[in-house]
């Protein structure tokens, strides 16, 4: 007797395929449950390396280059899937993140910057999923969405404000998406991390403005959680055992958000450099 998640049969986009984060854990998680992962980044040799890795553990995967900060990009995203590898049954919107460069005060932030953000974050999920859900609906298929959220989405987010109104908005978008297309057989979910170690991490980490990173209170541990772990629970909400689960927000890290989301930081006047 067993019970497990199982994808034989089921192909599965996933978006941002960095193989050392999220979005690389949760192709070799879908693989290892017999599903046909479908990789899509904006940097053929993301998509290359964990290519590789999927087809070393003996899996079925395929390729896509998009530049999902460019809508006309990825309005051609779901018509070229269907195309090139057929019909798909589910949909990971793993791709986002902040940006070193983009950790600073409301005050000091650029309008492109904010708009960049919006677009990784939240713009590009409605385009993906809008186009996917669409042909769920002609065809008559159901499908599974699942986007990821994060804790910054959860009270404030000092220092990195868009990167928590991103997040927000697509949580409040994917309830919509959960109601409205319920009766088509369509779920949709976020699952909101905390801070998750991947090498796209320690090296925002490196880019971060000094003053930022002396704003930081050295006292306070951040607790990190690793990519697999928000990849299980990613996988799962795919899967037949959430069949049930629908326009939810699941939080996986670690108890960070019963802390602080971000750590304790220093205020602007104890920092001057902010002022």
């Amino acid at each position: 007797m067993s019970f497990a998640i199982d994808f034989t049969g089921k192909t599965i986009l996933v978006s941002g395929c960095h193989r050392g984060g999220m979005g690389g854990a949760t192709c070799r998680q879908i693989a290892k449950a017999g599903g046909t992962v479908i990789a899509l980044d904006r940097d053929q040799s993301y998509v290359d390396a964990i290519a590789e890795e999927v087809r070393a553990l003996g899996g079925t995967i395929h390729t896509m280059v998009a530049d999902l900060t460019d809508i006309a990009q990825c309005e051609k995203v779901i018509p070229t899937v269907i195309e090139r590898f057929g019909a798909i049954d589910g949909i990971a919107n793993i791709a986002g993140g902040t940006r070193g460069e983009e950790w600073m005060p409301l005050d000091h932030t650029p309008g492109d910057s904010f708009w960049q953000t919006m677009q990784l974050n939240f713009a590009y999920v409605f385009y993906l999923s809008r186009d996917i859900a669409a042909e769920w609906i002609r065809t008559g298929r159901s499908g599974a969405i699942v986007s990821v959220g994060s804790v910054s989405a959860k009270d404030s987010a000092p220092w990195h404000g868009p990167y928590g109104a991103a997040k927000s908005a697509l949580i409040a978008l994917t309830w919509t998406m959960a109601n409205e297309w319920h009766e088509f057989g369509i779920r949709a979910n976020t699952v909101s991390p905390g801070a998750v170690m991947s090498e796209r991490v320690a090296d925002k980490a490196e880019k971060m403005s000094e003053a930022t990173k002396v704003g930081r209170d050295p006292s306070v541990k951040v607790i990190m959680s690793e990519p697999v772990e928000l990849a299980n629970a990613i996988v799962f909400l795919l899967s037949d055992l959430a069949s049930g689960i629908s326009g939810q927000n699941l939080t996986v890290d670690r108890t960070l958000s019963t802390k602080f989301c971000g750590g304790t930081r220093l205020s602007r006047k104890e920092n001057p450099a902010l002022l």
